[in-house]
């Protein structure tokens, strides 16, 4: 089983004792980084929800009180933050397809602990890189400016002109042999006569990151990670590749923030 390193808060709500019982047993000893807080109503899964606000839900639809489906719409109105949802069911197929359709995860009764904790780590390591990001939008903050109050610049001599750039207006930096390119958000870019390593190694570009060898990427405007293709979605929609040296290089600085 994978380990993720942020503690994520989890409300489960089951009526059916026995099968609450085993999941909590399956989620404690597979997922410690996951507090677990046990519901069996509605009034109770609403009163935990209120309190602890908890990031991931694993709710039965049909409980001894009534439909899960309105207690959701009500949290959905009122959450304070940002939650997933796993549900747990045995209805009919249509309920099944309308969770397929929106692309929602759900759990089929009976199941296996093995597609319990599939379901889990799934969802689990999409709320960990919502997490990262938020870090790292803080993290931009604060490294966006300098000693003196002043926002970080950075300056490009080219046979043309002298450029002094911000460092939010630069996307990503990108190798050509020996010179670099230089892509800015207002989609312009600019080519310079020295290497990529360069500016990797004399710290001239706080915030940025090495990914790959042709690429060095201002995280501020990273929007998405995609593991399963080992590339990051910039927010113009810029994809960059994340080489396989670097992948956990990457991994391991979003855990440290």
């Amino acid at each position: 089983m994978k380990t993720h390193n942020t503690s994520i808060s989890c409300l489960l709500l089951e009526d059916d004792a026995v099968l609450q019982a085993g999941m909590k047993q399956i989620l404690r000893e597979q997922y410690p980084e996951i507090t677990l807080h046990l519901a069996c109503n509605l009034k109770e899964a609403a009163l935990c929800f209120y309190k602890y606000q908890p990031e991931l839900l694993l709710f039965d639809i049909n409980l001894p009180d009534g439909n899960s489906f309105e207690l959701l719409e009500d949290f959905h109105k009122n959450r304070k933050k940002g939650f997933k949802v796993i549900f747990i069911t045995a209805h009919t197929h249509y309920a099944i397809s309308a969770f397929k359709y929106n692309a929602l995860d759900f759990i089929l009764k009976p199941f296996m602990p093995k597609q319990l904790c599939e379901t889990v780590s799934r969802v689990v390591e999409q709320i960990e890189e919502q997490q990262y990001f938020k870090k790292l939008e803080s993290f931009f903050k604060q490294t966006a400016i300098g000693v003196n109050g002043q926002e970080k610049k950075i300056v490009l001599k080219t046979q043309e002109a002298i450029h002094v750039l911000r460092h939010k207006e630069i996307l990503y930096l990108k190798s050509d042999n020996n010179y670099t390119e230089f892509h800015l958000v207002e989609e312009k870019s600019i080519v310079v006569a020295q290497p990529l390593k360069k500016f990797e190694e004399n710290n001239a570009l706080t915030g940025f990151l090495r990914v790959h060898q042709s690429y060095l990427v201002n995280l501020q405007y990273v929007k998405t990670f995609r593991k399963n293709q080992d590339c990051l979605l910039l927010d113009n929609d810029k994809k960059i590749p994340v080489s396989s040296r670097k992948r956990s290089q990457l991994l391991a600085y979003f855990n440290e923030l």
